[in-house]
């Protein structure tokens, strides 16, 4: 009876340490107060609400909750997790996919929190090593404040690498994104941290390093913003632990998980790669250690013979797939026979350096750096043979893009389930607009290997079938039909002339891309044309804000993260159904691997995800009317695949168009 006074008593104290969500997202509650134009929904507070139950629920509580657009599901996720980080003195780590969920966190939505709470948490982002400038490579590429000369010129005269000297000499993060150069400057580059260049305990700026001090920043944070690929380049990438521990984890865009897990265990070599390591300048260093009489050039001819073989390899590849993305599912011989050449040569190079793992000074930057070069050669070999021998297909798959050899695992829920466990949280969050496609689980859930013990489906704030409508367009081409870039261009030209604009396009290839570019550039308009590629995504993005008639023009990348609300986005055009190339290489090996499974398992959960990311980018207020149109009849005609079952329930028009009369059909879409 003690016992169950006890356990009351300690379940009395945890629901006081977080109140109720309707006291804080109610029509009263504190964000009214705090936010002038606050608008109460109910779907955040019911959001909020599991949030705080699975928190109160204790350890091995995982949520995984849907939430569409205009839920505020940011503030329904971090106010129940401040509130009970604060009161037990835990730490939150907040995962996304994408820069601007991560900035806009850290430099809007945490300071809002932290005030409006009463709250005094201390937060920050951590980034990955290459966001960081190494003051090592920076030395050795003369891009110091130390000294004015030897500065490298990128075709500027030096002007860049004096811009980052000036910079690092008052910094205080190392954080290249304030040095005012673009993110992909040679310079910026040449100065750029590397795990596979770090010296570690051998380096002399060790003490300076600012890596190692955003590592330390972050220990004393109580909310860490992270991002994906971050996270699993510990966990998967390289085998290790995150370096800040946190009892609760969340993770918002939780669909974009199995992909970034991929991304981190992908593999790739390629002749490029071979050349970089063999004319390094750590095999000058290693032969004035080894070097002496008649051994005099012995290092430098063998790393030359690595070079060669590795140049011979690539070459016969080109030869036998001279196709730009090819898979393979089995041992090419002549290739493994050639492989194997690589191989010996690249042993017999590394054991010339064979002392250097008895060397007792492991703190010694010259043998350090050696030995950095030796894992890194030795790595390459290791991919190069894997990718060569394929013995993983299909669990993973194998393919040669350019001049490189990649793989990748085809379904990595193995590794992600346990890498999940391995961090062990207290209690685990994962929330999307698009998790549970048609109110499905099983999709996420099977990618993931996560198995959550709550479940949580909101509907949309929104009016939506008084907001919007789905016009599907029938064109009865198939995309491999000589017709079919015509006919979609000359749809879309005239979707977007009776629209005036205010269009967001969305194609499902690069070459479909540049050719509605080109039909919708062909003659003089009243609006705007934007286009993927032809300025940075932040910039076409703000150009697209203010132009309230412009079109963008975009593919995959912009399914997501496109939030133009009002007059400025009243029709988003989508191609087709998003299915993958059956010529992909993960995609045949998840074929192989599941077999008659693999479409109704993987491939059309997927695409019905994907589509509706896409069909999200048009409501995203109150105000919002517009329509998604599909130029894809098989979203009606293939019943069996329910795709309306997994968008928005509303109204749907249908548009037939006949192959040779495209102009007169397309303009009955106002009418139909």
């Amino acid at each position: 009876m003690e016992h169950n006074v006890d356990n009351l008593k300690r379940e009395r104290e945890k629901q006081m340490q977080i109140p109720a969500m309707e006291e804080i997202f109610g029509p009263s509650g504190k964000l009214a107060e705090y936010f002038p134009t606050f608008e109460y929904r109910k779907q955040q507070v019911d959001l909020a609400e599991e949030v705080r139950c699975t928190l109160l629920n204790g350890e091995g509580e995982i949520l995984a909750a849907e939430a569409p657009p205009g839920v505020g599901k940011t503030f329904a996720l971090l106010v129940p997790a401040m509130i009970s980080a604060a009161a037990g003195g835990k730490k939150i780590l907040f995962l996304t996919a994408g820069i601007p969920l991560q900035e806009q966190l850290i430099e809007k939505d945490l300071p809002a929190l932290n005030r409006l709470l009463g709250l005094s948490l201390p937060f920050g982002l951590l980034k990955g090593k290459g966001n960081y400038a190494c003051l090592l490579k920076a030395g050795e590429s003369g891009e110091t404040a130390d000294g004015r000369e030897g500065y490298l010129s990128f075709g500027d005269g030096g002007a860049a690498s004096r811009k980052i000297a000036e910079w690092l000499s008052s910094t205080k993060t190392g954080d290249l994104s304030e040095v005012s150069l673009p993110p992909d400057s040679p310079a910026v580059l040449r100065i750029a941290a590397s795990s596979r260049a770090c010296l570690g305990a051998a380096c002399p700026f060790r003490d300076r390093c600012f890596v190692r001090k955003s590592l330390r920043d972050a220990q004393e944070w109580s909310v860490i913003v992270a991002n994906y690929h971050l996270f699993f380049s510990y966990l998967l990438g390289a085998g290790k632990p995150f370096p800040v521990q946190a009892e609760i984890l969340i993770c918002d865009e939780a669909h974009r998980i199995p992909e970034a897990a991929r991304s981190s265990m992908a593999q790739s070599v390629s002749a490029d790669e071979f050349a970089r390591l063999l004319r390094s300048r750590a095999v000058q260093d290693g032969a004035a250690l080894i070097e002496t009489g008649a051994t005099a050039g012995k290092t430098s001819a063998l790393a030359g013979e690595v070079r060669l073989e590795a140049a011979r390899f690539f070459e016969l590849l080109e030869i036998k797939c001279p196709a730009n993305k090819a898979s393979f599912t089995s041992r090419n011989e002549e290739l493994w026979h050639q492989q194997a050449v690589v191989r010996e040569k690249t042993d017999e190079l590394l054991r010339l350096f064979s002392f250097l793992e008895d060397s007792q000074d492991e703190l010694d930057p010259e043998h350090s750096r050696i030995s950095v070069w030796m894992d890194e050669l030795k790595r390459t070999a290791d991919v190069l043979t894997w990718c060569t021998e394929t013995s993983g297909y299909p669990s993973w798959a194998y393919w040669k893009e350019g001049r490189s050899l990649s793989s990748a695992p085809a379904s990595p829920l193995e590794e992600l389930s346990e890498c999940f466990r391995s961090f062990s949280p207290e209690t685990a969050v994962f929330v999307s607009a698009t998790l549970a496609p048609g109110g499905k689980w099983g999709y996420w859930t099977g990618e993931t290997g996560v198995a959550p013990t709550r479940f949580f489906i909101s509907d949309s704030p929104f009016s939506l079938d008084e907001q919007m409508e789905i016009v599907v367009v029938d064109t009865g081409l198939e995309v491999m039909d000589p017709c079919y870039d015509r006919t979609v261009c000359a749809v879309m030209e005239k979707l977007v002339e009776a629209n005036g604009g205010s269009t967001l396009i969305l194609v499902s290839s690069l070459r479909l891309l540049r050719k509605t570019a080109e039909i919708l550039r062909n003659r003089k308009r009243a609006y705007t044309i934007l286009v993927q590629g032809e300025l940075p995504r932040t910039e076409l993005l703000r150009a697209f804000r203010e132009d309230r008639s412009s079109v963008l023009v975009g593919s995959a990348s912009f399914r997501e993260g496109v939030d133009i609300p009002g007059e400025g986005l009243t029709q988003v055009i989508i191609d087709r159904i998003p299915f993958p190339h059956p010529a992909d290489p993960l995609v045949q090996a998840r074929n192989d691997l599941f077999g008659g499974r693999s479409f109704s398992r993987i491939t059309l959960p997927e695409a019905k995800m994907l589509l509706k990311q896409a069909a999200g980018r048009l409501i995203r207020s109150r105000e919002d009317r517009g329509r998604v149109v599909i130029l894809d009849g098989r979203v009606l005609s293939r019943k069996d695949w329910n795709i309306p079952g997994a968008l928005p329930a509303v109204k749907y028009r249908r548009l037939v168009v006949p192959r040779q009369n495209v102009s007169k059909s397309v303009a009955q879409v106002r009418t139909v």
